[in-house]
């Protein structure tokens, strides 16, 4: 073999070893270098708000009956707080947060005077704790809380009920069941006065039927029975209706809803289509 033809092979060889280094060299630092971390798992789902996290929701309630339109008209916040993961804290004023239905004005600050529909300017506020008891599809959590329902009237009632959301895919179902015990002024505490004039056990049961359009629209359809407990087989009332809420952004988002409060009930002067609320909320979280 000639000297030109070793000096090839010499070369050729040191060439091909300093690639396999080389790509050794590569392999080791590719194994030494720190990989990207890896993201939180989301948290499963809750109606409880996360540790610190600050809801304010202010409700436009408008009363859209017939021959009453606008009597009364009222701007209701409702302020809540997570306190821990599993225990929220709520200011209420709205008839929402107060029932878990739509169909009715005048919480908060009633804005169109004694003449159209407000009994008074400022009327009612309720404190209330959730706390939650599972979480992920199937969401429950327990709401207890205490009530101011009319300060001119002095009726004070205690608050117990439950929430339930069941989400799949697109789809939700929601309940709030809930039940109002009267502290002040109850019907068998002054027998000679008529029911309206009383302070009722009463209880509220609304459901709603949900889907998630797009991800920034949501549209559902709900119902709810109520009533008091004294004299229910006279009283009880159900309540159908419509809502939409669209998220502008995480934090904003604002909706609106049609319900007729009174579409059928045991009191059929006081029930039927002429009877609806409109509302209309924005909500911010942070």
């Amino acid at each position: 073999m000639s000297f030109m033809n070793y000096r090839r092979l010499l070369i050729g060889t040191v060439l091909v070893i300093a690639s396999g280094g080389a790509a050794v060299a590569d392999d080791a630092a590719s194994a030494a270098a720190p990989s990207a971390p890896a993201p939180p798992p989301k948290p499963p789902a809750s109606l409880t708000l996360p540790r610190g996290v600050l809801e304010v929701t202010v409700n436009l309630e408008v009363n859209a009956s017939a021959d009453t339109v606008a009597k009364p008209v009222s701007i209701a916040p409702d302020v809540s707080y997570g306190l821990t993961p599993d225990v929220t804290l709520m200011a209420v004023h709205s008839r929402y947060a107060l029932t878990g239905l739509r169909g009715a004005a005048g919480g908060g600050l009633c804005v169109t005077g004694t003449d159209n529909g407000c009994a008074h300017p400022y009327d009612n506020i309720g404190a209330e704790g959730l706390i939650s008891l599972a979480k992920g599809p199937l969401s429950i959590a327990a709401n207890v809380g205490f009530h101011a329902l009319s300060f001119d009237r002095g009726f004070y009632a205690g608050k117990v009920g439950a929430r339930l959301r069941y989400t799949s895919g697109r789809l939700g179902f929601t309940t709030l069941p809930v039940l109002f015990v009267a502290v002040t002024h109850r019907p068998d505490d002054s027998a000679t006065t008529p029911l309206a004039a009383d302070n009722p056990d009463r209880f509220f049961i609304p459901v709603v039927l949900g889907v998630t359009a797009t991800p920034e629209l949501w549209l559902g359809a709900g119902a709810g029975l109520k009533g008091p407990l004294q004299e229910l087989g006279d009283n009880w009332q159900l309540a159908v209706g419509g809502l939409a809420q669209y998220k502008i952004s995480p934090e904003l988002k604002v909706g609106t809803s049609l319900i007729f409060g009174q579409i059928v009930g045991g009191n059929e002067m006081t029930s039927g289509a002429d009877y609806r609320w409109w509302q209309l909320w924005v909500s911010y979280t942070r």
